[in-house]
């Protein structure tokens, strides 16, 4: 029919291979109906023909009846010769028992003569190649399964922050198939965030985001990789170009406006308002570290009063800050003490926890109070505070390990400037030795708290 030996198709479409030795014919299904995939079989089966001679009717079907002009070694060693006629047969049974049996059982376990193992694997990539693919899950999917393992380790403002960032990957790039995504789309994602005037450090968040969805994916055999975003991030100009519009510090005007006797106790009219700018300022803490604080982190150990922060951005973050003489002189210990007494359990109860944490309402009315007071320039914060903190520091000549400790910039016990003198701080260090180093900070207040 092809002009391939040993070749037919039935009347269904169906291809197989048939074998006609003395007058008896043996047929194998090659369970296809694709000539292709037929071809490479009938190929196999001449190959091994012209290769090896003649293959028996033994090698389509182990019928015991095709023991006939055959010679069988059985696992054991024994050896039969010259099995020429069915009374051969009979006694092989007869004598060798059960052992014939294992030696020649009544179905083939392969749907195929057998074949060289050059030839098995030319058949087993064509199968791989013609075999119909898995659909990978809904893209929509296998998020829902990256978020529910990631919430093991992952804070909710975290989980959240990636959410956004595959909900709009799924806007722009439609909802396919996992493994239907390629490189093609993260370029052209990549591009559009650029397009949208984007800055280099939130693009690169929301790349790296997906990168990490990407290689869940792959490791979880619904994406056959590469991963689409391993290389998709913004260039190092953009970056540099993102590092000069980096948050500003407050100039000495600024905080003389800011905490003008005049406005601030009117329009940061809540506990939360107006007692956190103040400490920010002078603990150079991040607004989250400290509108999360429960009563019971403000703590005292002899003579030192200090924050204990549990919950911070990053375990370096982990630390106990020493509160500066102007606040424990101020009147924030017996605001804490009217708390305790009430047993309140947040500093700041009227602070609702968000996707985002306690503070995107002081976040708020602190923009518009600075609006107000006509500090517009869009890089001067509520994280300005954290920058004027450090840089006066800074300009003190206080010891990086110090200033890197109070702030919580990185982990005390790793860290190595390859300095002797450097490497005598390398160990926590001591409330009262913070306290002191604290204590240097000198910008001081128009108002009284």
């Amino acid at each position: 029919m092809h002009k391939l030996p040993h070749l037919y198709r039935n009347r269904l479409g169906v291809y197989y291979l048939r074998l006609t030795r003395q007058g008896r014919e043996v047929k194998r299904s090659l369970r296809t109906k694709d000539f292709k995939r037929a071809k490479i079989y009938a190929l196999a089966f001449n190959l091994e023909i012209a290769t090896m001679g003649s293959p028996k009717a033994a090698d389509f079907n182990f019928d015991p009846d095709a023991l006939k002009k055959l010679d069988l070694v059985l696992p054991d060693g024994t050896q039969l010769r010259d099995i020429k006629t069915d009374e051969d047969v009979r006694l092989a049974k007869a004598l060798m028992g059960d052992r014939l049996s294992a030696a020649v059982p009544a179905t083939a376990p392969l749907d195929l003569p057998i074949l060289a193992p050059s030839v098995m694997a030319a058949i087993a990539a064509q199968q791989a190649a013609t075999a119909p693919k898995k659909r990978g899950k809904p893209f929509a999917d296998v998020v829902k399964l990256y978020k529910k393992e990631k919430a093991l380790d992952n804070t909710a403002r975290t989980i959240a922050a990636k959410q956004g960032a595959f909900d709009d990957f799924s806007a722009s790039a439609g909802g396919r198939p996992m493994d239907q995504y390629a490189l093609d789309d993260a370029v052209a994602y990549k591009n559009r965030l650029i397009e949208a005037g984007g800055s280099a450090s939130r693009i690169n968040s929301k790349l790296s985001y997906l990168r990490d969805l990407f290689a869940y994916a792959i490791a979880n055999g619904q994406h056959p990789g590469p991963n689409p975003f391993e290389n998709a991030k913004v260039s190092s100009k953009s970056k540099l170009e993102q590092q000069k519009r980096s948050y500003k510090p407050f100039t000495a005007d600024d905080l003389k406006a800011i905490f003008s006797p005049d406005t601030y106790t009117v329009r940061m009219d809540k506990p939360g308002y107006r007692w956190l700018p103040f400490l920010a300022l002078y603990s150079g803490a991040r607004l989250e570290e400290l509108a999360s604080l429960a009563v019971s982190q403000v703590q005292r150990d002899g003579d030192v009063w200090f924050f204990e922060l549990v919950k911070a951005k990053n375990s370096n973050s982990l630390r106990r800050i020493p509160l500066h003489r102007v606040v424990v002189e101020s009147g924030f210990l017996a605001y804490v003490e009217k708390l305790r007494s009430a047993g309140e359990a947040q500093l700041f109860p009227e602070l609702k926890p968000g996707k985002n944490g306690y503070g995107k309402n002081v976040t708020r009315r602190f923009a518009d109070y600075l609006d107000e007071r006509k500090i517009i320039d869009d890089r001067k914060v509520f994280h300005s505070f954290r920058h004027t903190f450090i840089g006066r520091m800074t300009e003190l000549n206080v010891h990086p390990a110090m200033l890197m400790a109070i702030v919580g910039h990185y982990d005390q016990a790793k860290v190595d400037f390859s300095s002797p003198h450097f490497a005598n701080y390398q160990h926590s260090k001591p409330l009262a030795e913070l306290k002191a180093t604290l204590d240097r900070f000198d910008i001081r207040l128009p108002l009284a708290f």
